[in-house]
């Protein structure tokens, strides 16, 4: 009898034991995802300033490149004043040239002007040829200098013009300066919170990692694409950020999609977040398939699953969007192991 009471005992230790252990693992995944909730609403507070921010920067780089337009036909508007300037200047010149030509002609034979060239006349004939002459010439000369004159004018115009042009360059060139810190500002500020946001998405995806299922061996052989296109705007790796404008490390690929086509689990899985204001990632999802690899699915319209739900390879889980830092609809594409980021076409 007392051995049995023993053993009686002994079960009922065991088993407040396991529902201790079992109940203390539930709330440790509990707080965990209660602190990711905590997070994400952190995130989502500053989710406003960084959509402003990337309004504002889209607005700036938009402003900045009518601008840069309206400089460039400003300075072929120079260019070509400068053209018709010179234009001008060889012309005058090589009118001015053909007058001292001439006189320096009849300096060299000795003329002295037109009325030595009347008074040398042999007859009334003579003469008159020559006074035709002369007047043929003074009337030419008159003419030339009337064009000169009416060149020389137009030659300042021109210049003036070409002053008030070149003025308003300056100005433009000015105002595209100010753009274009004003904008390096803004995409400083943007960067730093994105950086803020990936340093705190690396720390609580290191704890979601802690949370997987580590013991369950992957299985699932060659990922499924995970939507219906299969062009990529931006591979994996290091690139220019097309918002901030910075050399900096892009975790996925960006797969061109469509507002509210489907986005497919890549493999079977256990879904661990299912968020729609998961930070720079906006609507997202992400899918733990066993042996440390999980899946995420960024920039998301609306999810279609929910944290703990079990999905099928090629299952719908969201619908694609434009949600979060994003400059258009498409699919931001992870591949993580143990919350490492690796290159996700290794498993296509």
């Amino acid at each position: 009898m007392k051995k049995k009471s023993l053993i009686c005992l002994l079960i009922f230790v065991l088993v407040a034991a396991c529902s201790t252990y079992g109940l203390s693992y539930a709330d440790t995944k509990a707080d965990k995802q209660n602190e990711l909730n905590e997070i994400n609403d952190k995130k989502d507070e500053v989710k406003e300033d960084m959509q402003e921010l990337v309004t504002k920067i889209k607005s700036q780089q938009s402003e900045i490149d009518k601008l840069q337009t309206s400089i460039e036909q400003k300075e072929t508007e120079i260019q070509k004043a400068e053209n018709e300037i010179a234009k001008t200047i060889k012309e005058i010149k090589e009118r001015e040239d053909g007058l001292n030509q001439r006189l320096r002609t009849m300096y060299k034979n000795g003329s002295i002007g037109y009325l030595d060239v009347l008074l040398g006349s042999g007859s009334i004939s003579e003469f008159i040829s020559n006074l035709e002459m002369i007047q043929r010439i003074y009337k030419n000369d008159q003419n030339i200098l009337v064009v000169l004159e009416e060149q020389q004018k137009e030659l300042e115009e021109k210049q003036a013009a070409l002053e008030r042009e070149q003025e308003e360059l300056a100005a433009r060139q000015a105002e595209a300066k100010d753009k274009k810190d004003a904008l390096k500002g803004d995409q400083e500020a943007l960067q730093n919170k994105l950086d803020a946001l990936n340093a705190e998405a690396e720390r609580i995806g290191d704890e979601i990692a802690s949370m997987q299922d580590h013991d369950k061996v992957y299985e699932g052989g060659e990922f499924m694409w995970p939507t219906n296109t299969t062009y990529i705007t931006s591979p994996f790796g290091f690139r220019i950020h097309p918002v901030t404008g910075y050399y900096t490390g892009h975790t996925g690929v960006d797969i061109g999609a469509s507002y509210g086509s489907p986005v497919y689990a890549a493999a079977d899985g256990t879904v661990i977040v299912a968020s729609n204001s998961y930070g720079g990632y906006g609507v997202a999802v992400v899918i733990d398939h066993g042996s440390g690899i999980s899946t995420l699915y960024g920039h998301n319209d609306h999810v279609k699953v929910s944290v703990g739900q079990h999905v099928k390879r090629g299952q719908v889980i969201a619908a694609s969007g434009n949600s979060g830092v994003s400059t258009g609809p498409h699919l931001h594409f992870e591949v993580r192991i143990n919350g490492t980021y690796v290159d996700p076409m290794s498993y296509f």
